[in-house]
Protein backbone atom coordinates (compact mmCIF):
# COMPACT_ATOMS: atom_id res chain seq x y z
CA UNK A 1 0.00 0.00 0.00
CA UNK A 2 1.24 3.27 -0.80
CA UNK A 3 0.13 6.86 0.79
CA UNK A 4 0.65 9.55 -1.49
CA UNK A 5 2.51 12.64 0.73
CA UNK A 6 4.04 15.95 -0.49
CA UNK A 7 6.58 15.58 1.19
CA UNK A 8 9.15 12.39 2.51
CA UNK A 9 7.33 11.56 5.81
CA UNK A 10 6.82 8.77 8.06
CA UNK A 11 3.71 6.98 7.87
CA UNK A 12 2.22 3.96 9.40
CA UNK A 13 3.64 0.57 9.16
CA UNK A 14 2.91 -1.37 6.22
CA UNK A 15 2.39 2.37 4.35
CA UNK A 16 5.07 3.06 1.68
CA UNK A 17 5.14 7.41 1.28
CA UNK A 18 5.26 8.16 -2.39
CA UNK A 19 5.86 11.57 -2.72
CA UNK A 20 3.68 13.66 -5.19
CA UNK A 21 4.60 17.19 -4.27
CA UNK A 22 1.80 19.65 -5.27
CA UNK A 23 -0.95 17.45 -6.50
CA UNK A 24 -2.51 20.72 -8.60
CA UNK A 25 0.60 20.65 -10.95
CA UNK A 26 1.46 16.78 -10.46
CA UNK A 27 2.87 14.98 -13.98
CA UNK A 28 4.18 11.96 -12.77
CA UNK A 29 3.61 8.48 -12.77
CA UNK A 30 2.16 6.50 -10.38
CA UNK A 31 3.52 2.82 -9.45
CA UNK A 32 1.18 -0.34 -10.51
CA UNK A 33 -1.94 0.16 -8.41
CA UNK A 34 -5.75 -1.49 -8.32
CA UNK A 35 -7.36 1.34 -6.72
CA UNK A 36 -6.31 5.28 -5.61
CA UNK A 37 -8.38 7.23 -3.20
CA UNK A 38 -8.11 10.98 -3.21
CA UNK A 39 -8.94 12.40 0.27
CA UNK A 40 -6.72 15.27 0.02
CA UNK A 41 -8.44 18.75 -0.23
CA UNK A 42 -8.65 22.33 0.48
CA UNK A 43 -11.82 22.94 3.40
CA UNK A 44 -12.96 24.59 6.09
CA UNK A 45 -11.46 28.09 5.26
CA UNK A 46 -12.58 32.06 4.74
CA UNK A 47 -11.18 33.78 2.50
CA UNK A 48 -10.12 31.34 -0.44
CA UNK A 49 -9.96 32.87 -4.16
CA UNK A 50 -11.85 30.75 -6.32
CA UNK A 51 -8.72 30.29 -8.11
CA UNK A 52 -7.33 29.00 -4.82
CA UNK A 53 -10.25 26.29 -4.72
CA UNK A 54 -10.21 25.34 -8.29
CA UNK A 55 -6.36 24.31 -7.83
CA UNK A 56 -6.60 22.42 -4.43
CA UNK A 57 -9.88 20.44 -5.26
CA UNK A 58 -10.53 20.30 -8.96
CA UNK A 59 -7.08 20.56 -10.42
CA UNK A 60 -4.90 18.02 -8.26
CA UNK A 61 -8.10 15.69 -8.39
CA UNK A 62 -7.61 15.72 -12.06
CA UNK A 63 -4.11 14.84 -12.22
CA UNK A 64 -4.23 12.27 -9.72
CA UNK A 65 -7.47 10.97 -12.00
CA UNK A 66 -5.34 10.89 -15.13
CA UNK A 67 -2.42 9.24 -13.68
CA UNK A 68 -4.40 6.92 -11.93
CA UNK A 69 -5.91 5.97 -15.20
CA UNK A 70 -2.13 5.95 -16.33
CA UNK A 71 -0.94 3.59 -13.62
CA UNK A 72 -3.83 1.03 -14.53
CA UNK A 73 -6.12 1.23 -11.37
CA UNK A 74 -9.93 -0.42 -11.53
CA UNK A 75 -10.88 2.21 -9.00
CA UNK A 76 -10.69 6.35 -8.38
CA UNK A 77 -12.38 6.88 -5.50
CA UNK A 78 -13.01 10.89 -4.45
CA UNK A 79 -13.51 11.81 -1.20
CA UNK A 80 -16.04 14.52 -1.67
CA UNK A 81 -18.48 16.14 0.50
CA UNK A 82 -22.52 16.27 1.00
CA UNK A 83 -22.15 19.97 1.27
CA UNK A 84 -23.04 19.53 -2.24
CA UNK A 85 -26.59 19.17 -1.65
CA UNK A 86 -26.39 22.85 0.52
CA UNK A 87 -25.73 23.26 4.08
CA UNK A 88 -29.32 22.57 4.91
CA UNK A 89 -32.27 20.82 3.49
CA UNK A 90 -35.89 20.20 4.31
CA UNK A 91 -36.36 16.83 3.58
CA UNK A 92 -33.53 13.77 3.52
CA UNK A 93 -31.03 13.72 1.91
CA UNK A 94 -30.18 10.82 -0.34
CA UNK A 95 -28.15 9.23 -2.58
CA UNK A 96 -29.55 10.67 -5.86
CA UNK A 97 -30.68 13.74 -4.64
CA UNK A 98 -29.84 16.64 -6.98
CA UNK A 99 -26.77 18.58 -5.52
CA UNK A 100 -27.39 22.31 -5.02
CA UNK A 101 -23.61 23.64 -3.94
CA UNK A 102 -24.19 27.28 -1.71
CA UNK A 103 -20.56 28.09 -1.36
CA UNK A 104 -17.23 28.01 -3.41
CA UNK A 105 -16.04 24.91 -1.13
CA UNK A 106 -18.90 23.06 -2.65
CA UNK A 107 -19.30 24.03 -5.88
CA UNK A 108 -15.44 23.51 -6.30
CA UNK A 109 -15.94 19.76 -5.01
CA UNK A 110 -18.84 19.14 -7.25
CA UNK A 111 -16.79 20.29 -10.32
CA UNK A 112 -14.11 17.72 -9.25
CA UNK A 113 -16.53 14.77 -9.04
CA UNK A 114 -17.86 15.89 -12.57
CA UNK A 115 -14.49 16.07 -14.05
CA UNK A 116 -12.52 13.30 -12.65
CA UNK A 117 -15.88 11.39 -13.95
CA UNK A 118 -15.00 11.98 -17.34
CA UNK A 119 -11.12 11.55 -16.85
CA UNK A 120 -11.20 8.32 -15.37
CA UNK A 121 -14.03 6.90 -17.03
CA UNK A 122 -15.52 3.84 -15.92
CA UNK A 123 -14.82 2.48 -11.99
CA UNK A 124 -14.80 6.50 -10.37
CA UNK A 125 -16.36 6.41 -7.27
CA UNK A 126 -18.00 9.95 -5.57
CA UNK A 127 -17.91 9.42 -1.74
CA UNK A 128 -19.78 12.56 -0.18
CA UNK A 129 -19.26 12.39 3.85
CA UNK A 130 -21.43 15.00 6.02
CA UNK A 131 -19.52 16.49 8.71
CA UNK A 132 -16.85 13.88 9.97
CA UNK A 133 -16.27 13.71 13.70
CA UNK A 134 -13.56 12.35 15.65
CA UNK A 135 -10.36 13.46 17.10
CA UNK A 136 -8.78 17.08 15.65
CA UNK A 137 -12.34 17.17 13.75
CA UNK A 138 -12.46 20.19 11.93
CA UNK A 139 -15.71 22.90 12.26
CA UNK A 140 -18.02 23.81 14.75
CA UNK A 141 -17.86 21.03 17.05
CA UNK A 142 -14.29 22.51 18.06
CA UNK A 143 -15.95 25.89 18.90
CA UNK A 144 -18.82 24.14 21.35
CA UNK A 145 -16.58 21.86 22.39
CA UNK A 146 -14.25 25.14 23.81
CA UNK A 147 -17.31 26.75 24.30
CA UNK A 148 -18.45 23.66 26.80
CA UNK A 149 -14.82 23.44 28.18
CA UNK A 150 -15.11 27.03 29.63
CA UNK A 151 -18.37 26.35 31.15
CA UNK A 152 -20.23 29.21 28.73
CA UNK A 153 -24.00 28.77 28.68
CA UNK A 154 -25.35 27.76 24.76
CA UNK A 155 -28.31 29.85 23.39
CA UNK A 156 -29.45 26.55 21.41
CA UNK A 157 -31.58 24.73 24.01
CA UNK A 158 -34.69 25.62 21.89
CA UNK A 159 -33.63 24.72 18.17
CA UNK A 160 -35.35 21.68 16.47
CA UNK A 161 -33.37 20.00 14.11
CA UNK A 162 -31.85 17.24 12.52
CA UNK A 163 -28.29 16.70 11.41
CA UNK A 164 -26.17 13.94 10.21
CA UNK A 165 -21.97 13.36 11.14
CA UNK A 166 -20.13 10.09 10.27
CA UNK A 167 -16.90 8.99 12.37
CA UNK A 168 -14.17 8.98 10.74
CA UNK A 169 -12.79 5.44 11.65
CA UNK A 170 -16.52 4.39 9.86
CA UNK A 171 -15.78 6.76 7.22
CA UNK A 172 -12.67 4.80 6.68
CA UNK A 173 -14.27 1.66 6.66
CA UNK A 174 -16.82 2.53 4.29
CA UNK A 175 -13.75 3.48 1.91
CA UNK A 176 -12.42 0.03 2.62
CA UNK A 177 -15.68 -1.00 1.78
CA UNK A 178 -15.45 0.78 -1.71
CA UNK A 179 -11.97 -0.55 -2.40
CA UNK A 180 -13.36 -4.29 -1.82
CA UNK A 181 -16.72 -3.99 -3.94
CA UNK A 182 -16.90 -5.17 -7.53
CA UNK A 183 -19.52 -2.78 -8.68
CA UNK A 184 -19.63 -0.09 -5.99
CA UNK A 185 -22.67 2.72 -6.65
CA UNK A 186 -20.70 5.54 -8.21
CA UNK A 187 -22.63 8.45 -5.75
CA UNK A 188 -22.33 7.35 -1.88
CA UNK A 189 -23.28 9.49 0.71
CA UNK A 190 -21.36 8.71 3.99
CA UNK A 191 -23.62 9.06 6.48
CA UNK A 192 -24.44 7.90 10.49
CA UNK A 193 -27.96 6.09 9.44
CA UNK A 194 -29.48 8.43 12.29
CA UNK A 195 -29.58 12.11 13.05
CA UNK A 196 -29.69 14.19 15.97
CA UNK A 197 -30.65 17.65 17.07
CA UNK A 198 -28.19 20.54 18.07
CA UNK A 199 -29.42 20.38 21.58
CA UNK A 200 -28.47 16.36 21.96
CA UNK A 201 -25.44 16.74 20.13
CA UNK A 202 -24.55 19.42 22.47
CA UNK A 203 -25.43 17.26 25.27
CA UNK A 204 -23.32 14.17 23.61
CA UNK A 205 -20.00 16.50 23.66
CA UNK A 206 -20.57 17.54 27.39
CA UNK A 207 -21.52 13.77 28.50
CA UNK A 208 -17.44 13.29 26.87
CA UNK A 209 -16.20 16.25 28.36
CA UNK A 210 -17.88 15.21 32.09
CA UNK A 211 -19.26 18.69 31.77
CA UNK A 212 -22.55 20.10 32.13
CA UNK A 213 -24.88 21.21 29.27
CA UNK A 214 -25.95 24.71 29.81
CA UNK A 215 -27.91 25.34 27.49
CA UNK A 216 -30.90 28.28 27.24
CA UNK A 217 -33.97 28.17 25.00
CA UNK A 218 -33.56 31.86 23.37
CA UNK A 219 -35.87 31.88 20.38
CA UNK A 220 -33.94 30.74 16.85
CA UNK A 221 -34.99 33.36 15.08
CA UNK A 222 -33.57 35.40 16.97
CA UNK A 223 -30.28 33.83 17.05
CA UNK A 224 -30.26 33.59 13.34
CA UNK A 225 -31.13 37.47 12.70
CA UNK A 226 -28.01 38.25 15.05
CA UNK A 227 -25.58 35.53 13.17
CA UNK A 228 -26.81 37.37 10.21
CA UNK A 229 -25.67 40.72 11.58
CA UNK A 230 -22.10 39.18 12.73
CA UNK A 231 -21.62 37.89 9.37
CA UNK A 232 -22.18 34.30 10.69
CA UNK A 233 -25.11 33.25 8.92
CA UNK A 234 -23.02 30.16 7.41
CA UNK A 235 -22.36 28.49 10.72
CA UNK A 236 -26.04 29.51 11.80
CA UNK A 237 -27.32 27.05 9.39
CA UNK A 238 -24.81 24.09 9.99
CA UNK A 239 -25.95 24.66 13.71
CA UNK A 240 -29.78 25.32 13.64
CA UNK A 241 -30.47 23.74 10.34
CA UNK A 242 -31.30 20.50 9.38
CA UNK A 243 -29.20 18.23 7.26
CA UNK A 244 -30.65 14.65 7.46
CA UNK A 245 -28.82 11.60 5.34
CA UNK A 246 -30.05 8.38 3.99
CA UNK A 247 -27.13 6.36 3.13
CA UNK A 248 -28.84 3.64 1.26
CA UNK A 249 -25.99 3.12 -0.93
CA UNK A 250 -23.71 2.64 1.68
CA UNK A 251 -25.99 0.02 3.70
CA UNK A 252 -26.13 -1.46 0.23
CA UNK A 253 -22.42 -2.26 0.53
CA UNK A 254 -22.88 -4.04 3.79
CA UNK A 255 -21.37 -1.38 5.96
CA UNK A 256 -22.79 0.15 9.30
CA UNK A 257 -21.43 2.36 12.10
CA UNK A 258 -19.60 0.27 15.20
CA UNK A 259 -21.10 3.03 17.41
CA UNK A 260 -24.13 4.80 17.88
CA UNK A 261 -24.16 8.46 17.28
CA UNK A 262 -24.15 9.81 20.26
CA UNK A 263 -21.31 7.47 21.77
CA UNK A 264 -19.45 8.49 18.94
CA UNK A 265 -19.47 12.39 19.60
CA UNK A 266 -19.10 11.76 23.59
CA UNK A 267 -15.80 9.30 22.18
CA UNK A 268 -14.65 13.17 20.06
CA UNK A 269 -15.10 15.07 23.31
CA UNK A 270 -13.23 12.56 25.14
CA UNK A 271 -10.37 13.47 23.26
CA UNK A 272 -10.78 17.06 23.17
CA UNK A 273 -10.09 16.68 27.06
CA UNK A 274 -6.62 15.19 26.58
CA UNK A 275 -5.59 18.15 24.46
CA UNK A 276 -7.50 21.23 25.22
CA UNK A 277 -6.10 24.04 27.37
CA UNK A 278 -6.55 24.52 31.18
CA UNK A 279 -9.74 27.03 31.50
Amino acid sequence: MFGGVRREIALPPGVTPFVTGNLATFHGTLPPLRAVVHAAGLGHRRGVSPAMWRASNVDAAIALAQAARQAGAKKFILISTAHVYGRSHDGVVTDETPPNPMDNYAASKLAAEIETASVFGPGAVMIRPVAVIGPHCPGNLQLLMTLLHRGVPLPFGAIRNRRSFIDVADLARLILAVVAAEAPPKDILAAHPDGIATPDLVRALASGMDVKARLLPWPPVLLGAAAGLAGRAEMWQSLAGSFAAAPAAALSLGWSPRKNLSESLAETARYYNTTSPPA
